[in-house]
């Protein structure tokens, strides 16, 4: 990857910070080691802050000012979250930068201008308080884009020797249409559970029945759901299923199955390190869809919270298919780069001074009026997924706004 395009993550803004309250870190204490190269505590908190610069808009909109402090999943706050994946960053980051020569990966002097060029820009453009919030310095903004170019080309050339070829099997996507009654609850517009009334779970069962009654008396899945009062939505799922693969279940994820319009919460069917799609279905609804014949529609499925009726409508869909090839290749390049990578890490000797890393704290929030948004940028904090092109998102008029203090 070109150095232009790694350094378009930066954010192109102006930030300022309305009523400072944070209080400065020791940039160069130490928080981590990788053998025998630190990892500085500047270098991961503006790592947690640039990130954050990228969320506030919306999780402030859904979680309110003060939503890094808030538990998010477990015993975890956002901000633990946050700070638990940068140090994995960093890690990852390093390692990479370790083993750069395995691969004669290197940076060139005309990449090196261009990332000195766009950490000189980040730095005049924002005020002394904004520095000092983000811990920003020339140097520690050109490193994180160095590491950052560093991982892209180191990725490029650990899976030119990944084996990811994809088969049709592989590959396949069906499509199907559904009709989804959830007993027991729903999730109201604040996504907070609410539990059903037995008299309203009754009035679920009806509807279900009375479904099932007009599929009888030959109506179409899409008819019998709108005389029943609810309607019939339609997706596509992965059927094949990695045979060396452990089944699990899994029902806090959501789908990455784009094509599917469901938009209340299920269950998944998957299976644990798995290279293939998964999809947010029943386990029980993908088995019935598997023994279906094109056209076909079940009987009623009914599961601990929800009833379904399925009809396989093809049992290849192209598009969706060609799709899904893409994604398995993409899932098998991840799985043999994060082999080699967690390979390389069992190796080394890795710590984390904990004591350093809980000195990162949230103050302020930042606010952003996106002039020209192009693409959401790629996060280094998800998984490994990796691109040959990252974008970027353009910002201008950015205000950094006090918020709840730790």
């Amino acid at each position: 990857m070109k150095a232009k395009k790694v350094i378009a993550m930066l954010l192109v803004a102006t930030l300022s910070v309305t009523a400072f309250t944070g209080c400065a870190i020791n940039k160069t204490a130490t928080v981590a080691t990788l053998d025998k190269e630190d990892i500085k505590l500047g270098l991961v908190n503006f790592m947690i802050r640039y990130q954050e610069a990228g969320y506030d808009d919306m999780y402030i909109q859904y979680m309110g000012e003060g939503y890094w402090d808030k538990t998010v999943s477990g015993n975890n706050t956002v901000l633990e979250t946050w700070k638990k994946n940068a140090i994995e960053e960093a890690h990852e980051l390093y390692t990479l930068k370790a083993h750069q020569s395995d691969y004669d990966v290197e940076v060139s002097d005309d990449e090196k201008k261009e990332i000195k060029k766009a950490a000189e820009k980040f730095m005049k453009a924002n005020s002394d308080d904004v520095i000092d919030e983000m811990s920003a310095t020339e140097e520690i903004v050109e490193e994180y884009l160095e590491l950052r170019l560093i991982k892209s080309k180191m990725y490029a050339a650990i899976i030119k020797n990944a084996d990811s070829s994809v088969t049709d099997e592989e590959a396949n996507m069906a499509a199907y249409t559904i009709v989804k009654l959830d007993y027991k609850g729903a999730y109201d517009s604040n996504y907070k559970y609410q539990t059903y009334t037995d008299e309203q779970s009754a009035q679920i069962k009806a509807q279900a029945d009375a479904v099932v009654e007009a599929l009888a008396g030959g109506s179409s899945l899409e008819d019998a759901a709108k005389a029943a009062g609810t309607k019939a939505t339609t997706g596509t799922y992965a059927t094949y299923v990695d045979p060396d693969a452990e089944k699990t279940d899994d029902s806090d994820k959501k789908s990455d199955d784009t094509e599917s319009k469901e938009s209340s919460k299920s269950s998944d069917s998957k299976t644990k390190d798995s290279v293939y799609t998964t999809n947010n279905l029943d386990q029980s609804v993908v088995d019935a869809l598997n023994s279906l014949e094109e056209g076909q529609t079940s009987d009623l499925i009914t599961t601990d919270s929800t009833y379904y009726i399925v009809r396989l409508d093809k049992k290849t869909d192209e598009e969706a298919t060609e799709s899904n090839r893409k994604t398995v290749k993409g899932n098998k390049e991840d799985k043999y780069y994060n082999g080699i990578l967690s390979g390389w890490q069992d190796d080394e000797k890795w710590s984390v001074k904990q004591k350093q890393l809980d000195k990162i704290k949230i103050h302020n929030y930042f606010t952003t009026t996106k002039k020209d948004k192009k693409a959401a940028d790629t996060s280094a904090t998800e998984s490994t997924q990796q691109s040959e092109s990252t974008n970027s998102t353009d910002t201008e008029n950015t205000e950094a706004v006090d918020g709840t203090e730790n």
